[in-house]
């Protein structure tokens, strides 16, 4: 793990403007064809670079701000850029359920009273449906006036993606957690079970709609797959969610193959950014 600088100009958000980098020896800001993902926070923004044919993060950089951190080693000339902002408002219709301009109904519906937002639908061809989410305009801003033609992607859609992926092998739940949003995901060999969002101030909450959610499907918490993301964990929450599902595990661990050689402390935290190449090549 390498900590540097970033030479770009401090924002007023940031506490501590040190960025923290994981970097290949292999990563070269002239490599053709690099995929760059982004994450917006609330507190903070990081980048990845993906190599194309293996997926390997060749670069993970994240820090503190309203600025991409460490900006002067951003690729290049990246093949494609995408991005996430969380936490968001999403939902998934079927698409034979969204009319042209009922987008925000359906959003609505789920989540109540919408903010001032961009709203996107984007398509999740293997369930037949559309996600229909909203980001706050000014976090993404930054990103679209540097990077023009850079695709959003929905948190929802790399859920749902990685949960339908796990459930082929086993019932899996990937449970995603930033500030007080809760967001998860289940899937079995059958297909998608469940996909919601829920307001979670605490660990506590979180486990609660966890196991409310397997009562209601028929599902014993020692029989599924529980798989944590985001940096809204805490240690404690950990440990209680190990207490009640055994089977509870970071849904990228240290040594996965999407890290390449990088050694990233909480892999799982940057979940939201490091599966984006894959859903969005």
């Amino acid at each position: 793990m390498i900590t540097a600088r970033a030479s770009a100009r401090k924002s007023s958000m940031v506490k501590d403007p040190t960025p923290v980098i994981a970097r290949s020896a292999s990563y070269d800001q002239d490599l053709l064809g690099l995929h760059l993902g982004i994450l917006i926070r609330p507190n903070g923004m990081g980048w990845c670079a993906n190599e194309p044919v293996t997926g390997h993060c060749l670069m993970l950089v994240h820090g503190e701000g309203d600025e991409l951190p460490a900006a002067d080693l951003l690729p290049e000339r990246p093949a494609s850029v995408s991005f996430t902002a969380v936490p968001e408002l999403s939902t998934l219709v079927p698409e034979s359920a969204l009319a042209p301009g009922t987008e925000a109904a359906h959003l609505a519906l789920v989540h109540g009273h919408l903010p001032t937002g961009l709203l996107r639908d984007e398509p999740i061809a293997t369930l037949g449906a559309r996600c229909v989410y909203l980001h706050d305009e000014a976090m993404e801003h930054g990103v679209l006036e540097r990077f023009p033609a850079a695709r959003s992607v929905a948190l929802r859609n790399l859920l749902v993606r990685s949960a339908l992926e796990q459930g082929k092998r086993r019932t899996t739940l990937v449970a995603h957690r930033v500030e007080k949003r809760f967001d998860v995901a289940l899937a079995d060999a059958s297909g998608l079970r469940l996909s919601n969002a829920f307001h979670a101030a605490t660990g506590t909450d979180a486990l609660y709609y966890i196991l409310f959610a397997l009562d209601q499907l028929g599902l014993a918490p020692n029989a599924v797959q529980a798989l944590w993301a985001g940096p809204g964990w805490t240690a404690a929450d950990l440990d209680l969610l190990r207490r009640y599902l055994p089977l509870a595990a970071p849904v990228i661990a240290r040594g996965n193959k999407v890290l390449g050689d990088l050694d990233v402390e909480t892999p799982e935290h940057w979940f939201a950014l490091l599966e984006q190449a894959a859903c969005a090549s």
